[in-house]
């Protein structure tokens, strides 16, 4: 029997490079995979934190809801400060209607908490619209 002189009993150095490049390809791609999800799950820890502000501020309303609504308590710009800030200052707190603008309480706040997060762009001109948070309370009259 007759044995060829190009018999191959392993792999060249050029397959091992092509190996080696689509590998790390490959991995580049999986790494980029996991950064993203890194952003986004932090991007959802924000949401969760300004969901929790945003709540934090209607439950300090309901404490002073009576006087507010008899109109013993101001709702100023101290009120405000007091009530409306927020406890991590990664996150703005806007409050509708604004008490540091002269605001009158009238049993329905519309509170909005956003944060800055350039990582994970807003809408479509980058407005960070996905960064916030709101929540709208409707106070029973109680007193």
């Amino acid at each position: 029997m007759k044995t060829s002189l190009y018999h191959q009993k392993g792999i060249t150095l050029l397959e091992v490079m092509i190996a080696l490049v689509l590998s790390g390809i490959a991995l580049l791609g999986v790494a980029a995979a996991e950064l993203r999800s890194l952003q986004y799950a932090t991007n959802s820890f924000n949401y969760t934190v300004s969901t929790i502000q945003a709540n934090n501020a209607v439950e300090r309303t309901w404490v002073n809801l009576c006087n507010l609504q008899q109109g013993n308590l101001a709702y100023d710009n101290a009120y405000s400060i007091a009530n409306f800030t927020p406890q991590i200052g990664l996150y703005n707190v806007a409050v509708n209607p604004d008490p540091n603008a002269g605001g009158v309480f009238n049993n329905n706040l519309a509170i909005t908490v956003t944060w800055a997060d350039t990582r994970i762009g807003g809408g479509v001109n980058n407005d960070n619209t996905l960064n916030s948070v709101s929540i709208n309370a409707a106070f029973p009259p109680i007193c």
